[in-house]
């Protein structure tokens, strides 16, 4: 969770879904919305040697699936939630992985990762909770190496119809097209938009430095 999703995550509440999201229970939730996970991985194409940012990693479902797949590489996990980030770190003791893993408390809106710092970059369920996902896609942008890769996922929700709204209840009209604009917009190119279940997943790439 970034930026406006401070108070939706926190308290109580925060406490509640870091743990919901990387508990047996979100079996249920996949059974409804569908399971990309696999498809995500596929997009991201790691060899096992990245940095890879994980843009708004609440308690760490994708930082901990990726972190099994990167022997010689690291996750940097980016959230605004202290109670997301706090079960983040106990999911990665449990798991022996959080030496693989650097926990970063910000605001996904202003990273606090330098230009071109990491070899991949992804992005799940955050950008319909945004008032500015154009934003939020050009700071990924901007920490990803050029010819790096960038994956975002999201629900789709489309504004002609009754929304099915998400955990937090603040979902805002997002789609295919949404995601192929916002990142093409933000520079990256190459970009594909498929849809696995509810979701919607994007990829491009940055292009190379010339």
């Amino acid at each position: 969770m970034t930026g406006q999703d401070t108070h939706e995550f926190s308290g109580l509440k925060g406490r509640f879904f870091a743990w919901f999201l990387t508990s047996p229970l979100r079996k249920v939730l996949e059974m409804k919305m569908g399971k990309p996970e696999e498809r995500i991985t596929e997009l991201l194409g790691l060899t096992g040697t990245e940095r890879v940012l994980d843009f708004g990693s609440g308690s760490g479902f994708h930082s901990l699936l990726m972190a099994e797949k990167l022997p010689e590489g690291q996750v940097v996990a980016v959230d605004i939630s202290p109670e997301m980030l706090d079960q983040l770190r106990t999911n990665a003791q449990r798991r022996g992985l959080a030496d693989r893993i650097e926990v970063l408390q910000a605001d996904g809106l202003d990273l606090p990762l330098e230009d071109a710092s990491v070899d991949r970059a992804l992005s799940a369920a955050v950008w319909r909770h945004h008032d500015d996902p154009d934003q939020a896609c050009r700071e990924l942008v901007r920490a990803l190496k050029p010819g790096g890769r960038a994956v975002v996922s999201d629900l789709a929700i489309e504004a002609n119809t009754k929304a099915v709204k998400g955990l937090d209840g603040h979902d805002v009209a997002f789609g295919p097209a949404d995601m192929k604009r916002i990142m093409e917009n933000a520079g990256l190119t190459d970009v594909t938009v498929e849809t696995v279940g509810r979701w919607v997943l994007g990829a491009g790439t940055k292009p190379a430095a010339t």
